[in-house]
């Protein structure tokens, strides 16, 4: 019984968590849309708003399982590893958000997929600035602090970390809900995970996350990568080129951090 017990209270440490941010941003939400209206021009105005407010009330959970891994609280600043840490994680995400949004969309699974269409219209139906602002600014910090700083913190207190990163993709995938998102999100998620855990905290991550919505958003925009969807030779080649990019940095940016923990061993 006991045994139990200890599982179900490990299984709600992790999730209810998710569960409150997942109350908090319906809540606000539904008030947005009440109060602005629910049609496309107003619904990424309405994500923003509930996103900036349901931020805050994330943070104590993210400090909370900070603080129980014994980890201390970082001061703001940059500093030469933090540039690099940025630096690897926006060109890792920029490759595979690119690479992934090719293959996917080449494959025709945004035909079929009613619930992307319909995601598309939600998000793309309001100015380019305040896609950006939401989409690429204030949607990945809070994503990150939730799935990657809570989520995965916990996940990693309690099991190895392949089952760590792999559940917190899952669910990160689960709640984009359409095929299409759930594949993209389930990969870049398992990216990001590993992001978050090479530079010990949840800043790197955001920095990659900010920059494949970032491209998500203008490409989308401007159609400026339209000539590497189209299906041809060089649509297919382009596209696993930048894939094949973005694995070799995420192996070199990886592989510094094993050859930094064999010095500190000899």
């Amino acid at each position: 019984m006991e045994f139990f017990k200890e599982i179900l209270g490990k299984i709600w440490y992790i999730l209810y968590p998710f569960l409150f941010y997942y109350a908090v941003m319906l809540i606000i939400m539904t008030i947005a849309q009440w109060a602005f209206g629910g049609d496309a021009t107003h619904y990424v105005f309405c994500q923003l708003i509930a996103t900036v407010f349901t931020i805050p009330s994330m943070l104590p959970f993210y400090r909370q399982g900070q603080a129980l891994a014994g980890i201390a609280k970082q001061p703001f600043g940059i500093s030469r590893e933090r540039i690099c840490h940025a630096l690897f994680a926006a060109g890792i995400m920029a490759c595979f958000g690119i690479s992934l949004n090719n293959l996917i969309s080449m494959t025709k699974l945004t035909e079929i997929s009613m619930g992307y269409q319909q995601a598309n219209t939600d998000f793309y139906g309001s100015t380019i600035g305040m896609e950006i602002l939401c989409l690429a600014v204030f949607t990945p910090i809070l994503e990150e602090l939730v799935f990657r700083g809570i989520l995965f913190g916990r996940l990693k207190d309690m099991l190895s970390k392949p089952f760590a990163v792999g559940i917190s993709a899952l669910i990160f995938a689960a709640v984009h809900v359409n095929i299409v998102q759930f594949i993209y999100a389930l990969i870049l998620g398992v990216v990001l995970a590993l992001l978050m855990d090479r530079a010990g905290n949840v800043y790197a991550s955001m920095i990659g996350h900010m920059t494949a919505n970032f491209i998500a958003v203008v490409r989308t925009e401007t159609h400026w990568l339209d000539f590497s969807v189209r299906g041809d030779a060089v649509s297919w080649i382009f596209s696993l080129v930048v894939l094949g990019a973005g694995i070799v940095l995420m192996w070199r940016y990886l592989s510094d951090r094993k050859k930094q923990e064999d010095k500190e061993k000899e």
